[in-house]
């Protein structure tokens, strides 16, 4: 069976030339750099830049700057980029229970560690300003590649990546090719590529072809970098491109194919079409199938080409480093529009308004210190004493001698209709109002004063004043968060080995699994399908793990596997997660007076994960299962403690010396306490 007919658009097979393969990422590159020079936030971004730095020229000699969109914009980012992790697992297989839980551990660790909320902050405030921002999540290797490797959440703006194909409802993720530029200091390029020191140029030395990429070199020297034309910016960094490709070829060879170095975590073997290949098991043994063409596909999770604008050959052309097999860069937008595939930038509806406020109050800020010191008219003819073009009005302890009345001979000629008035002020105001209804900030206002201002009574209502805006964004920053959390989960897997999850997390909290068979390694050592039942204890619970023989599954496989069986079951949300505790109330009302409900249920919506499943096909059934094994639970207890001769009475509590007991008549309510030199905190009041 003969390859699939190439088409030009493909990305050319890895058995073609260098150079053609080079060519190709430089066709790639023009043709999305042509479509995103067609979007309207590239389109406005100079102004956009202008306008949010507060550079405004109407000509006049007033030197005021006021830039209440800055704060407007700062205020609004920093609201909603409020996260407290990255995301939680949980797994419906038995097996991997405690192997989540040490996931969900090390992924809380890897928040800390790497400071996401400051990555999401980034993007916002390039989503906000620019139209679009991204976040790379990456492993990359310290001190130039001899270092520490460690995960982390590389942000990134409108010009810095480069899509090709994109869908309908564009996601960058769902494109045919993406490019993500990036701008290393020459000397750490010349550390991670050392092959192509000789070839390696920096961007001053590059000649760029079209207008795009000269304007992308400018915005990173003066943006990203902070630096002007003065400095030598130019010869200090070098261009790295790096471009994921959808390759869709199958391997029809008739033979397999080695993918990427042996020695690497992305090695991996192709079969061919039709071949025999482990197809899982049935009725506890290994079954063989033929191939299909989803087996054979030749980059499985992506293609990665990485190239330099100076270097005439890829720099690296083989399978993408990272085994979740999406395209990297997740996109943050905060006005995305249906019919604007890139999104708009805040500054765009706003920036009208925002100039007009500029320039009344420039004019003002003129008519004003015109009129404490103003242009003065005098008659020549009854002056005397000092020349009157040499009289200073402000000057202290000066004198002037006329001839005649002084009033009649010395005095302003500012129009009388040129001053401030009250007129303006309103109109001020206006403007203020008109842009901060264009950025909803009363909805995000009202959104932040609910973190220190909460209690049962005003809960309703005000949650009733958190605007469509504050909700619309939050729900966009959630699933944005949902995609990286997506990757997070293999990239723990295959990145971080035993020794770096202990350094996270500690010893403790490693489960026995990671010690099977290759104990540097966290990738599980077989599938759920492989594992065999061991030593039921008393209670009948069955035991299980892995069997003596190796698995039939590569190392690859078993750790996609295990991720796929990895449910994401919770995102980091913003602080509109507030809006969850009213039906937190309930359930935990609902439990206190009684009501058939289990644990298992309760627990995972107020916060407890892995808490463990209970069997049964209703709540009911689940409510009757858990209470029986709680009454087992008990019964042991009571019969350890009279083994062990322990007894008596325990202290005081609520009713018996030692407080009111509870009543629960009223739902319980959400309030705050602290203050006078305590710590602001949010509890629960009950009656």
């Amino acid at each position: 069976m003969a390859d699939l007919q190439q088409m030009d658009w493909q990305v050319p097979r890895f058995e073609e030339p260098a150079d053609k393969r080079a060519a190709w990422v430089e066709e790639q590159l023009s043709e999305g750099e042509g479509w995103l020079q067609e979007q309207r936030s590239y389109k406005d971004l100079s102004r956009n830049l202008k306008i949010f730095d507060g550079i405004i020229d109407d000509g006049t000699s007033s030197t005021l700057v006021t830039n209440g969109l800055k704060y407007d914009i700062r205020k609004f980012i920093e609201t909603i980029s409020e996260v407290r992790e990255i995301g939680t697992y949980s797994t419906d297989a038995v097996q991997y229970k405690s192997f989540a839980t040490m996931v969900n551990k090390v992924c809380k660790g890897i928040y800390l560690e790497a400071a996401f909320p400051r990555a999401v902050r980034k993007a916002l405030q390039y989503s906000a300003v620019m139209g679009r921002g991204y976040i790379w999540p990456k492993v990359k290797t310290t001190e130039y590649g001899f270092g520490e490797r460690r995960l982390i959440f590389e942000a990134y703006g409108l010009l810095d990546v480069v899509p090709v194909q994109i869908p309908s409802n564009g996601d960058v993720q769902d494109a045919y090719a993406v490019t993500i530029f990036e701008y290393m200091p020459i000397a750490e390029a010349h550390a991670r590529f050392p092959l192509f020191q000789d070839r390696l140029q920096p961007i001053s030395d590059v000649s760029y072809k079209n207008r795009v990429q000269c304007r992308r070199a400018d915005y990173a020297q003066r943006f990203r970098y902070g630096q002007q034309e003065a400095r030598n910016w130019g010869d200090l960094y070098c261009e790295i491109r790096y471009t994921f490709v959808r390759d869709i070829r199958i391997n029809a060879t008739g033979h397999r194919l080695p993918m990427g170095d042996i020695n690497t975590s992305w090695f991996y073997e192709v079969p061919s079409v039709g071949m025999d290949i482990v197809g899982g098991f049935r009725n506890g043994s290994p079954f063989m199938r033929k191939a299909r063409p989803e087996d054979c596909r030749i980059y499985p999770q992506l293609r990665e080409i990485i190239t330099s604008p100076s270097v005439d050959i890829p720099m690296y052309d083989g399978p993408a480093f990272d085994w979740h097999g999406v395209i990297p860069p997740v996109q943050y937008d905060v006005d995305d529009w249906a019919w604007e595939p890139i999104g708009r930038s805040l500054v765009s509806d706003v920036g009208s308004i925002e100039v007009t406020k500029r320039k009344l109050e420039r004019r003002m800020d003129r008519v004003i210190t015109t009129t404490l010191n103003p242009p003065m008219g005098y008659n020549r003819g009854e002056t005397g004493g000092p020349t009157i073009e040499n009289f200073d009005i402000f000057k202290q302890d000066q004198r002037l001698g006329v001839d005649g009345e002084p009033k009649k001979v010395l005095q302003s000629i500012l129009p009388e209709e040129v001053r401030v008035e009250e007129v303006h002020f309103k109109f001020l105001d206006f403007l203020l109002k008109m842009r901060e209804q264009q950025l909803g900030i009363q909805d995000l206002g009202n959104l932040a004063n609910l973190k220190f201002n909460i209690s049962g009574e005003t809960m309703d209502k005000a949650l009733e004043e958190i605007g469509p805006i504050a909700k619309g964004i939050a729900a966009g920053m959630e699933a944005a968060n949902a995609k990286v959390a997506y990757q997070l989960k293999t990239m723990v897997i295959q990145w971080y080995d035993t020794k770096r999850v202990i350094q996270i997390i500690g010893s403790d909290n490693i489960t026995a699994e990671v010690f099977d068979f290759d104990p540097s390694s966290t990738v599980p050592s077989h599938m759920p399908e492989e594992m065999v039942q061991h030593n039921p204890d008393e209670s009948g619970a069955v035991m299980w793990k892995a069997p003596d023989t190796n698995s039939i599954y590569s190392k690859m496989e078993r750790a996609k596997r295990f991720s796929a069986n990895l449910r994401l079951i919770s995102i980091p949300s913003t602080l509109l997660k507030i809006t969850q505790r009213d039906e937190q109330q309930k359930l935990i009302l609902l439990k206190k007076m009684g009501a058939p409900l289990s644990w298992s249920t309760i627990m995972p919506k107020i916060g407890v994960e892995n808490f463990g499943e209970v069997p049964g096909n209703t709540e009911f059934e689940k409510w009757m299962n858990e209470e029986m094994q709680m009454l087992k639970v008990k019964a042991a207890a009571a019969q350890l403690a009279a083994a062990l001769g322990l007894g008596g009475e325990g202290g005081p509590g609520q009713g018996k010396g030692g407080g009111r007991p509870n009543s629960m008549q009223k739902p319980p309510k959400t309030a705050q306490k602290g203050g006078a030199g305590g710590e602001p905190r949010v509890v629960q009041k009950t009656s």
